[in-house]
């Protein structure tokens, strides 16, 4: 796949995107938000280092990182990182593919986040692997994914298939490939969200996103 085609200013304003209708990232500060909330705890126990966004589109997660870290994004879209730097000039933000290795020194990073990427990849546990050499020893990865549950596949076929997710993992088929490339699994819940408005989580396999919090 072509990712830099794909992933232009037309898909960022809406206009090649199932859920970007409106444009990405507006009217989504809850969105965002509601997805910052369980590294709260991880964040509040490592008070300052080095965190990196895998897909870090305009850089709006890494926004949410008190100042006492240093904050680093990498995007396959010129488009993104062009509009993260706009944004958010004091970060340091590369053009970068996540299935090639991270344009960082080996374990430079005490958190990686990587939020609505993995389903993008054609290799996505490259990406993963990546991700492991990239973090320091005890450093906490962060993950949102979608859960290919059977809500998941009556509901957002359609939506799937025009967002170019080409790798899909139920919750249990992504948990045993994050234990197989050597993270180990903190926490992991599914969870629901429709619009910006409506957010649920849960222990059981009804969500139809994903998330695991999981170190080296």
């Amino acid at each position: 796949m072509h990712y830099e085609q794909i992933y232009n200013k037309d898909y960022f304003s809406g206009k090649t995107s199932f859920f970007y209708k409106l444009g990405y990232g507006n009217f989504a500060k809850l969105y965002f938000d509601n997805l910052f909330k369980p590294l709260t705890p991880y964040i509040d126990n490592i008070k300052t280092g080095k965190v990196l966004d895998v897909g870090c589109a305009y850089g709006f997660m890494l926004k949410r990182f008190p100042a006492s870290f240093e904050k680093f994004g990498i995007d396959v879209s010129e488009y993104a990182i062009h509009m993260a730097k706009k944004r958010f000039p004091s970060m340091t933000f590369r053009v970068s593919n996540a299935e090639d290795a991270l344009p960082f020194p080996e374990e430079t990073f005490d958190i990686v986040i990587c939020n609505d990427v993995l389903e993008h990849l054609e290799h996505p546990a490259k990406t993963l692997e990546n991700i492991m050499k990239g973090l320091k020893k005890g450093g906490v990865l962060y993950i949102n994914t979608p859960n290919l549950n059977f809500i998941r596949n009556k509901i957002f076929q359609h939506a799937d298939k025009k967002e170019h997710h080409v790798s899909l993992f139920s919750h249990n088929d992504m948990l045993h490939l994050l234990q197989r490339i050597g993270f180990r699994i903190v926490q992991h819940w599914t969870f629901v969200t429709f619009t910006v408005f409506f957010f649920a989580q849960f222990k059981s396999n009804t969500g139809t996103e994903s998330a695991f919090i999981c170190m080296k």
